[in-house]
């Protein structure tokens, strides 16, 4: 099982990368640190003559993605949605979907996802609208949304107190095992 853990935040060592690490740990990874890269904004082709896309880091993590089974989308909520990191890298999937539409999808229908949302305003309610937002976009590209863990903290090593969510991972990692 090739995991791919796709780090939203800003921060390293933040909340959601505490818990994403304990989620994966001593399974084999690929750890991508969106922050790491240069990914630039979806610039809208569909309706015009078919332009370069940007010339950034994008095509090199699509295809360490789809190299993987399983995928951790690792992020703080904001504003009750994917941060900022995420929703880039997600939106220049739109530009996958024009390249090559039913190689991505294919691709992406042989995937499991995971999400992690980690906030600290009444994350387990004020999350919801971002496990909402994964969901529809994993019906979209057809991957099995096997759960998410939404969890509470804002300074660094605060998630390490939420036994919800560190419980949530234990059971996943059971399933994992078996």
């Amino acid at each position: 099982m090739g995991i791919a853990v796709i780090y939203g935040s800003s921060r390293k060592n933040g909340n959601s990368d505490q818990l994403a690490n304990l989620l994966v740990d001593g399974f084999e990874a690929d750890k991508i640190h969106l922050s790491d890269y240069n990914i630039k904004p979806i610039v809208d082709y569909r309706h015009s003559e078919k332009e370069p896309y940007p010339n950034d880091d994008y095509h090199h993590l699509i295809e360490r993605v789809k190299a993987q089974d399983v995928l951790v989308f690792a992020m703080p909520i904001y504003w009750y949605g994917a941060s900022g990191l995420t929703k880039t890298f997600i939106d220049r999937w739109s530009q996958s979907l024009r390249e090559n539409k039913t190689e991505f999808l294919s691709s992406f229908a042989s995937k499991t996802a995971w999400v992690i949302g980690i906030g600290d305003d009444e994350p387990h309610l004020k999350g919801i609208p971002l496990v909402q937002q994964f969901q529809y976009i994993f019906d979209y590209t057809g991957t099995n949304f096997a759960g998410y863990i939404l969890g509470r903290g804002n300074k660094p090593g605060d998630i390490l107190q939420d036994t919800i969510a560190l419980a949530t991972v234990e059971e996943i990692r059971k399933k994992w095992h078996t």
